[in-house]
């Protein structure tokens, strides 16, 4: 079984991890893909007419690294259960990064936290585990 956890670093991913291992063990022949999506949100601002420069390429490499690290530590677990895994780190919108990566790698199953670190996002947008839900053409389980 191949199966794709997404993660951000929050509790409930924290969790989603978790139960990707005990499922991995009972399955024992399960392959488990950690996926970490860097995103910038737009943002708009009114700065009084002057002009507001951010450093973009910065900014992606930081969050790279940061997402790089997080995947590390989010493999632990794994890495101890002896599960076989694979860390991707993508950037853009997360839940169409999620749900491409499940296609790319013919996962069968998604596995990913109820409310991640986003929550303010996640009021105005929707979570990423809903727009997930209701994209994928592939189980998602949703971890509380």
């Amino acid at each position: 079984m191949r199966i794709l956890v997404a993660t951000d670093g929050s509790m409930h991913a924290r969790r989603a991890v978790d139960f990707a291992v005990r499922l991995a063990q009972e399955l024992r022949e399960a392959h488990v893909t950690l996926v970490h999506v860097g995103h910038i949100p737009v943002m708009a601002s009114a700065v009084l007419g002057d002009p507001v420069f951010v450093d973009y390429a910065g900014l992606e490499e930081a969050l790279e690294r940061a997402g790089q690290e997080l995947l590390q530590e989010a493999a632990k677990p794994l890495v101890s259960a002896n599960v076989p895994v694979e860390r991707d780190y993508r950037s853009g919108d997360p839940s169409a990064e999620i749900i491409r990566l499940a296609g790319e790698k013919k996962a069968d199953l998604i596995i990913m936290g109820a409310r991640g670190l986003g929550q303010i996002g996640g009021l105005i947008l929707g979570s990423v585990s809903e727009r997930v839900l209701h994209g994928a053409h592939l189980p998602v389980m949703v971890v509380r």
